[in-house]
């Protein structure tokens, strides 16, 4: 009861606040539409997403690369619909193929995503993509309709029903607006205001599609059993679909304009794609065998036999077999621990039972045994707090309150076994990378692969990349990416 009246007062003043915005006009339409934000109110959950993005996520760490995007962003952004946002335009350090707009004015794309793309033109297309959903207001509006029945993003389904509606608080991410779903309208008119705005800043919009023809291989990759269209793509318009609206759109735009040539910038944009950290950066993570090893922090922990892990952002989440308990790990740099652990209690709501100051690896470290309930389902709560130089670390290993006699260790080994990494061989692991290669003569990729002695392996993916087939010609001087 005490976890329902918390919710309903948090939803009351949420619309006291909110609901004098009431209608507002849309910038793109010019028509009247029910928004429940202000545009300061807009401005204000789109700085708190950045920084959720930032601490969750993290920017790739690359400064060029990082000015070289916000410099195709911003003047597609000063010519849009609503040039006064204070726009920025980041790179986010994932390898998943993605891109959000959050809303006032925060554009990301992921360096997977930057991989894929194979000129300016088809990211600028991206780009403007997520500008029109931020110009048309389609967060804002989305955010309207969701806060009245979800108040943040939650990752319950590990327990299928049982107690993962009792894990919202511990997993709660600021970064919850990146994953709002748009309709297939909002999509559609996000591609139609990214094609005018790509054409308006000089650039080939048509080329937007041969991204979409990308994705579509995507799905093929490795005899069908690559990887399926990310999260982002999901409440797209099918791709296929997609490419031929695109064309169709780019092609009546481009008319208004007779004889005005369209940038599409190849050799430039993969010259300043080169070395970027391709697929997962072991740096960041890795399992290897029984051991998750997080190389940055120089930490590791273990993973309990046949248990699953994911990790999103700076959190993990380790789930039994029959997911009937779950250890959750959050990263949190540049942080304290006393702050960290008044934020897990306040945002939880759980009641400590125990707690104990230990020292683990000279990491000074604090144990809690907590219950978290929501008056009808009681679940044990073993976290453990761990300073390490400048960085948190926190374990919270969670099951059934029936179950803990049975579970209850097997789900703190992650937190009883965390540790300082000492073996050299796993503090460096080296990433792979994307790597622009000239061909020296006319040749066909494979052939070109071959000369490169790229591994037969990556053969396929690298031809994705390209988007090219393996028996395409490839033109003496011409820039290919390979997998190095």
């Amino acid at each position: 009861m005490e976890f329902l009246i918390r919710w309903t007062l948090s939803l009351l003043l949420l619309l006291i606040v909110l609901l004098p915005a009431g209608c507002a006009v849309n910038p793109v339409t010019g028509q009247q539409e029910l928004m429940l934000l202000s545009e300061t109110d807009e401005a204000q959950l789109g700085r708190s997403t950045d920084r959720s993005v930032s601490e969750q996520y993290g920017l790739y760490e690359d400064e060029q690369l990082q000015t070289y995007v916000q410099s195709l962003g911003q003047p597609m952004a000063l010519s849009s619909h609503r040039p006064g946002l204070p726009w920025q335009f980041k790179v986010m350090d994932s390898e998943v193929i993605n891109a959000f707009a959050a809303p006032g004015g925060y554009i990301y794309v992921t360096r997977g995503l930057l991989a894929a793309v194979n000129n300016e033109a088809e990211l600028v297309g991206v780009l403007g993509h997520e500008i029109g959903h931020v110009t048309a207001r389609h967060s804002a509006q989305q955010y309207s309709k969701t806060m009245l029945t979800n108040l943040g993003l939650q990752l319950g389904q590990a327990f299928g029903g049982s107690y993962g509606d009792l894990l919202g608080p511990v997993v709660q991410s600021g970064a919850g607006m990146l994953f709002l779903k748009f309709s297939r309208d909002d999509e559609r008119e996000a591609d139609a205001l990214g094609i005018d705005y790509a054409t308006r800043v000089g650039y080939d919009a048509s080329r937007t599609a041969d991204f979409f023809v990308t994705l579509q291989r995507q799905a093929s990759l490795d005899g069908g059993d690559g990887q399926r269209l990310p999260d982002f793509f999901s409440s797209h318009p099918n791709p296929g679909e997609r490419e031929q609206t695109v064309r169709a759109l780019s092609g009546k735009v481009q008319a208004l304009s007779p004889g005005r040539s369209y940038r599409i910038n190849r050799e430039a944009y993969l010259r300043r794609i080169d070395g970027l950290v391709y697929g997962k950066d072991p740096r960041q993570g890795f399992r290897e065998g029984d051991w998750y090893y997080l190389p940055q922090h120089r930490v590791k922990l273990p993973v309990p036999k046949g248990w699953s892990l994911e990790r999103e952002g700076n959190n993990l989440q380790l789930v039994h077999p029959q997911k009937y308990a779950v250890a959750l790990v959050s990263i949190r740099p540049q942080s304290r621990m006393d702050q960290e652990i008044a934020a897990f209690f306040k945002g939880t709501g759980a009641r400590v039972q125990q707690e104990r100051r230990l020292s683990t690896d000279g990491m000074p470290t604090r144990l809690f045994m907590s219950l978290l309930g929501d008056g009808q389902k009681r679940a044990v709560v073993v976290s453990r707090f761990f300073q390490k130089d400048a960085d948190v670390f926190a374990v919270h290993s969670l099951t059934g309150e029936a179950a803990y006699a049975t579970l209850g260790e097997v789900a703190q080994l992650p937190g009883k076994g965390f540790a300082v990494m000492t073996d050299p061989d796993k503090i460096n692991p080296r990433p792979q990378r994307i790597a622009i290669r000239t061909a020296a003569r006319a040749s066909t990729l494979e052939q070109l692969l071959a000369e490169h002695r790229v591994s037969r392996e990556l053969w396929a993916k690298v031809a994705w990349l390209n988007g090219r087939q393996l028996s395409d010609r490839i033109a003496a001087g011409e820039l290919i990416k390979i997998i190095d």
